[in-house]
């Protein structure tokens, strides 16, 4: 997915990501936490990345985050637990 296919709101929240975690990667490397920035590098050059059209954004993974599927996916509920 190109970068024009994008509506105007994901590209600004895409470069509020990549302006915020350019930051974030700044203070950590201040403050010598060398794992989280590293992390925080990654996030920030996949936006990036995606800003200027060298990676394909997916709709999907734009939702959300993966690891956590939205409540209302299918098969997705929540069971009361019995003891």
């Amino acid at each position: 997915m190109s970068k024009q296919s994008l509506r105007q709101s994901d590209l600004d929240s895409l470069q509020y990501i990549a302006t915020m975690t350019n930051e974030l990667v700044q203070m950590a490397e201040a403050s010598r936490f060398p794992m989280i920035s590293y992390l925080l590098g990654m996030a920030y050059a996949e936006a990036f990345d995606v800003l200027r059209g060298a990676r394909p954004a997916r709709q999907a993974q734009l939702g959300g985050n993966p690891m956590h599927p939205k409540a209302h996916a299918k098969g997705n509920h929540a069971q009361p637990r019995t003891a």
